[in-house]
C-alpha cells in the first residue's frame, strides 16, 4: 500500500512538474514550437523537422516553422534564444523572386512576390530579398535580426519545428497531458511490480 502511494504522489508530481521537451505553445494560434540549435542545411532541417513526426503528439503534425503573422515572429525571435540565423520553410526556389512556404498548412502558399509586393506575412531585413548568387532560402533573425535569403548550406543557428493543429482539433490543457504522462508513470510501475512478484512465486 505505501508504494502505491508513493507512486500517486510522483504521479501528483509530474502534474506540476515541467516536461521534457522544450516545446512552448503559443497562444496566437493554439501551435506548439520545438527549437533545435543545431547547424543543419536548409533541406535537412525541413527534413528533420517533419520526422519530429515519428514521435507524434496527438492532434498535432509537425513541419519546419511557417510565420505567418508578426505576433507569432516575435514569439519565435524569443523562443530562439540568442540564436541567429534560424531556418524557416520558405524559399523560391521553384520560381525565382516568388517566395512560397515549402512546410505545414501553408505549404505551396506565396508569401511574397519581389517587386510586386507581399501576398502574406514578410519580415525581411531592408534590401532583402536580394538573391546574392543562389539564395533561396529563409531564414529568420539574420543580419538586422528579421529576414534574410540565403543559400541551403549557409550555418545556421538552428530550426523550428512546427506542431499544427489537425484539422478540426482542439488542443488539450497542458495539465491533461501530464497527468495522462503521471499515470504511465504509475501504470509502469505497477507493471513491473506485478511482473517482479510473479517471477519470484
Amino acid at each position: 500500500m505505501r508504494t502505491v502511494s508513493i507512486m500517486l504522489a510522483m504521479a501528483a508530481f509530474s502534474l506540476t512538474a515541467a516536461p521534457a521537451a522544450a516545446v512552448t505553445q503559443f497562444a496566437g494560434n493554439g501551435h506548439l514550437y520545438e527549437f533545435v540549435a543545431t547547424n543543419r542545411s536548409w533541406q535537412g532541417a525541413l527534413a528533420a523537422a517533419a520526422a519530429a513526426a515519428a514521435t507524434p503528439i496527438a492532434g498535432y503534425t509537425a513541419h519546419l516553422v511557417t510565420i505567418t503573422s508578426q505576433a507569432e515572429d516575435d514569439f519565435l525571435k524569443t523562443l530562439t534564444g540568442s540564436a541567429t540565423f534560424v531556418w524557416a520553410a520558405g524559399t523560391d526556389e521553384d520560381v525565382e523572386g516568388t517566395w512560397k512556404w515549402a512546410a505545414g498548412p501553408e505549404a505551396g502558399q506565396t508569401f511574397f512576390i519581389f517587386g510586386t509586393g507581399s501576398v502574406g506575412f514578410f519580415n525581411w531585413n531592408a534590401g532583402e530579398p536580394n538573391n546574392v548568387g543562389t539564395e533561396d532560402y529563409l531564414h529568420f533573425k539574420a543580419n538586422a535580426g528579421n529576414w534574410n535569403d540565403i543559400f541551403s548550406t549557409f550555418p545556421s543557428g538552428g530550426y523550428v519545428v512546427e506542431y499544427s493543429l489537425n484539422s478540426g482539433a482542439v488542443p488539450e490543457p497542458a495539465s491533461w497531458a501530464m497527468l495522462l504522462g503521471g499515470l504511465g508513470v504509475v501504470g509502469t510501475a505497477l507493471r513491473r511490480r506485478g511482473s517482479r512478484k510473479t517471477v519470484a512465486a
